[in-house]
């Protein structure tokens, strides 16, 4: 992996970088997954909505749970 520069964040704590190599890396502390690699910045917003979504089923099933 090369050096990391920032590019954004969304408001739900999805964090983009972009790589030396040009490909983007997207991280959320809360998933576990922890991070994902994406070729575009369009592909990092969409790999970020995919997290929000995993996060979202995972608290309904917590609180289902409950």
């Amino acid at each position: 992996m090369g050096e990391l520069s920032y590019v954004g964040e969304t408001g739900s704590g999805c964090l983009i970088h972009r790589e030396t190599t040009g490909r983007y890396v997207v991280s959320h502390q809360e998933h576990p997954r922890g991070r994902a690699h994406a070729a575009t910045l369009a592909s990092a917003y969409a790999t970020c909505q995919v997290f929000e979504m995993d996060l979202a089923g995972v608290q309904e099933s917590d609180a289902a749970r409950r």
